[in-house]
Order: structure tokens, then sequence, then C-alpha cells
């Protein structure tokens, strides 16, 4: 295991109707302050969300300003116009209302006011985060992480790139199970999707002496898989969700990459797919990529897949090597199915990819992955085998 030091400094409110003690808890922090709310659509208006989240922050006596339209894939254009609008008004907190597009909106822009430059200065390598406005959420999709990660990702003119910093982990998140009763089919297993990946990137590794988080990390992917099964069954189990929502959101704080180099090509190999395509749902192209992967993956570095196959997918411990990473895999597409998933790019809506590109972009900044760095040939022949 390698050396490491983890920070979570995130207060994380868990339970029925915790949304409605938001004001309350921003104003502990910053009693008559200003408040910059963030959200999506109109989803949460519909469900009566953003009256509850308005009137608790109107209640405690802090002032509110309010920019919706966030959409999936979230763009710089956006962030660099709620940065503009940050600095005219100066708000104290940041508060997201919502799920990763819209988390990762406010983290960028909280990152983007204290600076003096641009802000995809952050994401194109030119300057590191070390402050940021601090940024408060409410969930309402169990998906992205992003409520208690230091990541952020972000699309500027068909590149969709990612960056880290501890300035912009929130400082308070809240998640009532609840609100994920009214998730649409296709939104709630795309979630499941991309946590279960996030614990995938990190589990993929070559580090050695991690028992401890291996261990972690099999049983969150395990627990993630049954009652992802659940509450795509019985969507208003509250249960079950508290399990999926718990699980998604410390899929993505760091705990399942401690001391271990991180894997993270999956995801750059989605990250341009949706790039290209905004329309593809991030979760949805991961079910896509993430069995194309770990086939090719496994004839090269076979141990943790096959590690995975045994510990997680369960398969049978006699079969040989490749017949075990073979059935894990077939498994594995199984439970995407189950789902709803797509299975392939043509499934996906995206048959005509321009594959030779894509790769080639994916690694544009170097070889992608640490499992197995793969170039550009590499990735083109995983997306073809998945067409």
């Amino acid at each position: 295991m390698q050396n490491f030091n983890f920070c979570s400094p995130t207060q994380l409110v868990f339970g029925k109707g915790c949304e409605c003690e938001i004001g309350n808890r921003l104003a502990e922090r910053f009693p008559g302050g200003r408040v910059m709310m963030v959200y999506g659509g109109g989803s949460i208006r519909r469900s009566g969300l953003y009256d509850r989240v308005m009137a608790s922050l109107r209640q405690a006596g802090l002032q509110v300003r309010e920019k919706g339209g966030v959409h999936p894939n979230p763009d710089i254009g956006f962030v660099r116009d709620l940065i503009a609008e940050c600095r005219n008004w100066q708000p104290d907190v940041l508060l997201a209302v919502g799920g990763g597009s819209v988390i990762d909106t406010a983290k960028a822009a909280a990152m983007g006011v204290p600076y003096e430059g641009d802000v995809w200065d952050f994401f194109c390598g030119k300057a590191v985060c070390t402050k940021a406005l601090p940024i408060a959420v409410v969930l309402t999709i169990p998906a992205a992480g992003s409520e208690l990660s230091m990541r952020v990702v972000i699309t500027n003119e068909g590149r969709k790139w990612g960056t880290a910093s501890q300035a912009i982990r929130s400082y308070l998140s809240v998640i009532d199970p609840e609100l994920f009763f009214t998730l649409p089919a296709w939104q709630a297993a795309a979630g499941v999707v991309d946590m279960m990946s996030h614990i995938m990137e990190r589990y993929l590794t070559n580090t050695t002496g991690t028992g401890f988080v291996d261990a972690q990390a099999e049983a969150a992917m395990k627990t993630i898989m049954k009652y992802g099964r659940f509450v795509h069954k019985f969507p208003q189990d509250y249960d079950a969700w508290s399990q999926i929502g718990l699980a998604g959101t410390f899929a993505h704080n760091g705990f399942f990459g401690l001391g271990q180099e991180e894997d993270w090509a999956c995801h750059g190999i989605e990250h341009e797919l949706s790039a290209w395509k905004p329309e593809i749902t991030h979760g949805a192209g991961l079910a896509v990529v993430t069995p194309g992967y770990l086939s090719y993956v496994a004839r090269r570095n076979p141990a943790r897949i096959l590690q995975w196959a045994r510990n997680v997918m369960e398969v049978d411990p006699e079969l040989d090597e490749s017949k075990a990473v073979a059935g894990a895999v077939a498994s594995l597409r199984d439970f995407y199915k189950s789902l709803g998933m797509p299975l392939t790019l043509r499934e996906l809506g995206a048959g005509d990819a321009p594959i030779e590109q894509l790769a080639e972009r994916a690694v544009a900044k170097g070889p992608l992955g640490h499992y197995v760095p793969l170039k550009a040939a590499d990735v083109a022949a995983i997306l073809r085998s998945v067409l």
C-alpha cells in the first residue's frame, strides 16, 4: 500500500425530510448570509422540492438568488455565466440542489470566482485550485458521488475534462432517500452503473497490500448490485434507496482508493463518447464501455479482474482464468441489461461514433489509465468490441 493523506470534511445529513433543515444548517455558518442556489430543470419544482428548500432558506433569514437550467454534461459557458453572477452579487455559499451535473457546475463556479484567470485553466492543467467558495448540496440523484468528492467534470467545445481539489469538497451535503422515489427508471439505473464504476476504477489497481480496502470495495459492489436490482423493481422502497444512496456517496469520496494507484480508463473513454454526443447519459455509456474494457485488459493483466470475478461476481472458483473472467463479464452484462441499460454503442444511439477520432482524443494527455495503460489503438479496439 502507498502512503496517503485522506481528508473528508463534509458534514453528511441523511434521512427523511432533512432537506427542510438546509436553511438552519446554512444559517449556522452564514447567519443572514447570501445563498446562490443552483439547479437543473423543472423536476425540483414539479416535485415540490424547490418550494421546500426555498421556504427553509427564507425562514432561516438567508438572502437567496437562484440560477436554474443546468443540463447533463454541464457546459463551461453556463459555469462562466454563473461565475460572473457570483462575482457581482458575492454570495457566501453556493447551494447545489440536484445531481452530479448541478453539483459539478457549482464546484466549477466555486473555483472560478476567486480566480483571476479563466476557470478552464484548472481543467487543462494551467492552474491548480487552492481556494473556492463554500459549497453545500441537496442531493436529488444518487450516482455521481460529487456530493462528497473532490472531483469535478465539465464540458468545453467537445472536450469533457475533470480536475480535483480539496477546496471543492462540499462542507455540507443533505441526502433524503425519499427524493429518489420519483426518479425515472433510466436515470436510476444509470446512477447505479456510475457508482459501481467509481469503485471499479479504484479497485483495478496494480498496487499490492490493499486487502482492507479491497474487502470494503467488494462488499460495496455486491451491495450496489443487490439493491440496484431491488430499486429497479420497487422504486419507492426507502430502505433499498438508503443503501444505494450511501453506496453512491461513499463510492466517490476517495475511501475506496486509499493507498493505491487508481485507473479511470473507463471514465476517460466514456467522457469522450458523451462529449461527442452530449445526450448520452454517462452511466449508460459506462454500461457499454466497461464490459468491453474488462474483457480487453484481462488478456494483458488478469489478476485484479480475476479477483473481482471470484469475490464480487461469485464465479465458480474451479473455473480456469479465461472462463472465470468471461463468466464474470457476462454476468455484469446481464446485471446491466436487467436494469434496462444498453450493452452496445448501437443500443446507446452511438453506432455512428467516430471511433478512431474518439480514441485519439481519449489519449490526448498521454496513455489512458494505469491498470493497463491504453494507447489510441487500444481504446479503438475496446470501442469496436462493443459496437
